[in-house]
This record gives structure tokens, C-alpha cells and sequence, in this order.
């Protein structure tokens, strides 16, 4: 096909022909179709595509080969990581260095008799398509000549113009004719030619399959005698060396414990911590023990004691079952520890002049009294000048109020909104619909009783 110069008659050709297309596709103007042609070509483009898709398989083949002696390569160089001195890893190695060798070869040899051979014969199914197109091109000129010249002869044209159209018809038709022969010929010849031309390069395929493999056969079998004094089924009775998951201390659940279910002011062991007494509100020192005995800052007379508990306990106390003599609402719902116990707590001074002081320690009673306590009773030392039933003073000698003592506990009814169960001694158990008595609420707890037994409620799983 000779190229047009890009000219004014070639614009006008050009856009004769895309008329023409137009209309023929309307249905407005004939169309040539060679059905021969038409047939020819399908066939042989079938056969065109399924050997591009064979040639494009061998090459995925060959790059599969390929990374699979890379991966040989990298799992060798691994395990030379792991033990550099065993000879069956050595063995591995060598192998994996001459299967990569020979797939080079093998590569280089296909290239040369397999790819290049089928790159040739593909090429020619390109040049039919190219000529195709060009036999396209002058059917579609025989096919608008033919029509111009019957417009002009149904028109009256002269005759002049009449003959020149058909000359133009003329030899586009002869042109068409002549390149559907060679077209029609070629490619019977090229189908024809399939076996022919893909044979030597399936043997040559084949034939390096076999080399390859039986090189890797033979070095693979050199590698055997490394390893054949190892059982490879012992793998799949092989003990755990470490300790078994079950028994792991990872699969014990560390936060189950009390210390993170219960509230903050409770021990790691689930006990209620020790008592801290209050601070005193009249800024008076609590003696250490009461083995010592300091005279009163404010003034040199003697003075009485009251054993008076102020602590208060902020943390979960602990409740039994309470015997029979104990009262429902106990006056003092805290027992203090052992060392409060012995310990004479500060209490309200009545200031009384007197004539003689008493620097002597004064002595404990710790018999028991009203509901057997066991706390200790200070007892004065006789004193002719100390008077001990008097009125109390609401103020002290510097002027300064009493504490006002606590009220007495108010009480409440709440329901269960849930189902607790206690996670230690100190909370109580209960089921949805319970009524439980509330003495006192400690942040997110209640200080509770059910069924005679006191302890911990969580606010929470109430109501009321």
C-alpha cells in the first residue's frame, strides 16, 4: 500500500470513503461482502490467538522455573544460617547452585529454538491482518465508485464524466480482486503451515524439560545420601519443649482476682485493711501506746477521760453472722483494731481547777463492760482533789468547740435489680427481687444487711 501525502485530494478521499461508511451503515448504499474471506480470516485469527496464548504460557513457565530456583537459592542460604556444618544443608546448597545453572542454559537454548521460531511465524498472521485492512480500504473505494457512476447514469451525466467514474470503478475493483487472491492463498498457506512450523520448537521444549529435570534428579539424588539415616516420620511425634498452654502461667486470667474486682480500698488478700483513725478536730496529738503519759499543754490540773472512738473506717469492713445478743443497729458499726484497743483515745477535757496536781500514770481497767466489749476503761488514779461525775464543758480550755458527735445511722430499703454473687467474705450475695437494708453508702458500695447477714452491696445492681 502506497502512503497518500497528506494533500487536498486526500482529504477529499478521506472523507468520501467515511460518507460512504456512514450510508452503508444506514443501509442507504451497497456493501461488498466476501464470504470467503470473512470465513478464511476467522479461522485463522482462532488459530493466531491460541498460539499467542501458548507462547505467552511457555513464558510464565519459564519465569515459575525461575523463581523456583530462587527460592531454592533462599532457603538454602537459610538453613546454612541455621547450621553452616551440616553436610546434608551443604548438599542442599550445591544442589540449588546447579539447577540454577542449568536453567540458564535451558532458558538460553528455548530462546534461540522455541521463542524466536514462533516469533517469526506469529509475525505473519500481522501481515495478513495488515493487509486485510488495506483490502478493506479498496473494497470500500469499489464499492463508492460503483455507486457514484449508477447516481451519474440515473442523473443524465455526459459521458465523459460517466466514463471517467467507471474507470475509477474499474480499477478499484481489479485492485481488491487482486489482493483478495494473494490474501485468500496466504492464508491457507500460513494455517497450513502451523505444524510445520511449531514442531521443532515442541521438541525443542520438550527435550530441555528432560534435561532439566533429569539433572535435578541426579543432583537431588547425590543430596539423598545425606539424609537417609533420619526417620522423617519422627517429625509428627516430635515432643513440645516448652511448657504445654494449659498449663502456662499466661493462661491464668490475672485480673480475676479480687484485687481488681473489688473496691480500691481493700488488701490484695481479700481482708479488710488496718483502721486509720481520724484526725483529731482539736488538733490533739493520740497517744503512742499507753504505756506513756504527757501532761496536757493547756493546762496543769487534772483531768478525766472518756474512752470515744472518732475513727472512721473508709474501707469494706467485714461482717459475720451476728449472735443473738448483738443489737440490729449496733451504736458503733466499726470495731476498732487491736492497737486502738489499747490505746486510751483523747477525749473532751472538763476543765476544774484544783489544789494538788497528779503526775502519776493513771491506771487501765480492762474488765468488761456493757456488752463485753473488752475495751479498756481508764481508771484515775485516787485523787482526793479530782472530781470525775461532773458535766461535761462544750468548749475546751483554749476556747475552742467540741466535735459534735455523729448522728445516729439512718437506715434504707433497696431492691435487687440483679443477680451477686459475693467474690469474698466481705460482700453479700443476693438474687433479683431481694430487699436489702442500707446503713451507709461508701462510694460505688453499700454497707448493707440481708437475711441477718451484713456486708458489701455494689449501688449499681439496686434500685430504691
Amino acid at each position: 500500500m502506497s502512503k497518500e501525502k497528506t494533500s487536498w485530494g486526500s482529504i477529499k478521499t478521506n472523507f468520501a470513503r467515511t460518507k460512504h461508511k456512514v450510508l452503508a451503515s444506514f443501509g442507504a448504499a451497497e456493501t461488498t461482502v466476501d464470504s470467503k474471506i470473512v470465513a478464511e480470516k476467522e479461522k485463522l485469527f482462532t488459530l493466531f490467538k491460541l498460539m499467542k496464548r501458548l507462547n505467552k504460557n511457555v513464558d510464565k513457565y519459564e519465569a515459575t522455573l525461575k523463581e523456583i530456583n530462587i527460592l531454592q537459592n533462599e532457603i538454602s542460604h537459610d538453613l546454612l544460617a541455621l547450621n553452616e556444618n551440616d553436610p546434608a544443608i551443604k548438599a542442599y546448597q550445591e544442589v540449588s547452585t546447579s539447577l540454577e545453572q542449568e536453567r540458564i542454559r535451558i532458558e538460553e537454548i528455548l530462546e534461540n529454538y522455541y521463542h524466536d521460531p514462533l516469533r517469526v511465524y506469529l509475525s505473519q498472521f500481522r501481515d495478513i491482518r495488515s493487509r486485510l485492512e488495506e483490502l478493506d480500504l479498496r473494497r470500500l473505494d469499489m464499492d463508492r465508485y460503483y455507486r457514484d457512476y449508477n447516481i451519474k447514469a440515473n442523473k443524465g451525466k455526459d459521458a465523459s464524466s460517466l466514463q471517467k467514474t467507471e474507470n475509477k470503478h474499474t480499477k478499484t475493483k481489479e485492485a481488491y480482486q487482486e489482493l483478495s487472491d494473494e490474501i485468500m492463498k496466504d492464508m491457507y498457506a500460513l494455517f497450513d503451515d502451523r505444524k510445520l512450523a511449531f514442531d521443532p520448537s515442541f521438541a525443542c521444549f520438550i527435550n530441555r524439560n528432560n534435561e532439566y529435570f533429569a539433572r535435578a534428579a541426579a543432583e537431588y539424588q547425590g543430596a539423598l545420601a545425606s539424609v537417609q539415616h533420619i526417620n522423617e516420620f519422627e517429625a509428627t511425634t516430635h515432643p513440645q519443649a516448652i511448657t504445654p498452654v494449659e498449663s502456662s502461667s499466661m493462661s491464668r486470667n490475672v485480673r480475676s482476682s479480687s484485687v481488681f474486682t473489688s473496691p480500691k480500698e481493700f488488701s490484695s488478700n481479700g481482708s479488710t485493711p488496718t483502721q486509720r483513725p481520724r484526725a483529731s478536730t482539736i488538733a490533739t496529738p493520740s497517744p503512742s501506746s499507753s504505756s506513756s503519759y504527757d501532761s496536757s499543754p493547756y493546762s496543769t490540773t487534772t483531768t478525766t477521760t472518756t474512752t470515744t472512738n472518732n475513727s472512721v473506717n473508709l474501707s469494706k469492713p467485714s461482717y459475720g453472722v451476728p449472735s443473738p445478743q448483738q443489737q440490729h443497729y449496733p451504736p458503733q458499726q466499726y470495731q476498732s483494731s487491736p492497737q486502738q484497743q489499747d490505746e486510751v483515745p483523747y477525749s473532751s477535757p472538763h476543765v476544774q481547777p484544783q489544789p494538788s496536781i497528779n503526775l502519776h500514770k493513771p491506771t487501765v481497767n480492762t474488765s468488761p463492760v456493757n456488752g463485753g466489749s473488752g475495751r479498756p476503761l481508764p481508771t484515775p488514779a485516787t485523787n482526793s482533789g479530782v472530781i470525775l461525775n461532773k458535766p461535761r464543758s462544750t468548749t475546751m480550755a483554749s476556747g475552742r468547740p467540741l466535735p459534735t458527735p455523729a448522728p445516729a445511722p439512718t437506715t434504707k430499703r433497696v431492691q435487687a435489680l440483679y443477680d451477686f454473687q459475693g467474690q469474698d467474705s466481705t460482700e453479700l450475695s443476693f438474687k433479683k427481687g431481694d430487699m436489702i437494708t442500707v446503713f451507709k453508702q461508701n462510694g460505688e458500695w453499700y454497707d448493707a444487711e440481708l437475711n441477718g447477714v451484713k456486708g458489701l452491696v455494689p449501688c449499681n445492681h439496686t434500685s430504691g
